[in-house]
């Protein structure tokens, strides 16, 4: 229908598969490339996705691309699936202490706009580096709210920075403008985020 339809090109297939299932997608890529051959029918891309796979994607022959996805940052929900560990999560988001209510309680700089809503299985909102202990419980827009009673010794103070792991790097990347990158805290380079608002 695309290739008939006047004013549209048939660009390729795409798929996003779940993990190991390369001999699954590698079937499908290869039927539906067949039968579009057998329609006279070209298709250019053939792409295949997801981080879990990107260490077997050489299975997927039929494949012209593959897309790594959170494999260039990783995140919670990798390290949690032994893609990686936290040490290998190279995004990270820089909140501040707002608010210290109570000995056990504080609030950040950090809500749903900038963490995301993503639980992906966890209860809680990502991990702070410098207080794994702690629990981001609940975000509004604009603020993350932090049980600290896990926390033994020293606890965040107003105006302290932190590190957060976020659960899931992807929706984060299109919360922000610009992204960072630091060696050992010494700023490298900024880089805008090229897509950023770009959801039509």
């Amino acid at each position: 229908m695309i290739a008939a339809a006047p004013g549209l090109t048939f660009g390729g297939i795409l798929t996003y598969p779940k993990a190991d299932s390369e001999e699954t997608v590698e079937a499908f890529f290869a039927a539906v490339t067949a039968g579009l051959s057998a329609r006279g029918i070209a298709c250019p891309i053939v792409s295949n996705g997801g981080t879990p796979s990107l260490f077997s994607a050489h299975k997927v022959t039929s494949a012209t691309e593959h897309r790594a996805g959170t494999y260039v940052y990783n995140d919670r929900a990798m390290a949690r699936s032994g893609h990686c560990t936290l040490d290998d999560c190279a995004m990270h988001i820089l909140a501040t202490v707002v608010s210290r209510p109570t000995e056990d309680r504080a609030v950040l700089d950090a809500g749903s706009k900038a963490l995301t809503s993503d639980l992906l299985g966890f209860t809680d909102y990502g991990v702070i580096v410098e207080y794994p202990e702690a629990l981001i419980t609940g975000l509004s827009e604009e603020h993350g709210t932090v049980d600290l009673s896990k926390v033994a010794g020293r606890r965040p103070e107003i105006g302290e920075k932190v590190r957060i792991i976020p659960n899931h790097t992807c929706v984060v990347s299109n919360l922000f403008d610009i992204m960072t990158f630091h060696r050992d805290g010494v700023v490298t380079r900024v880089e805008q985020v090229a897509a950023r608002g770009l959801v039509w």
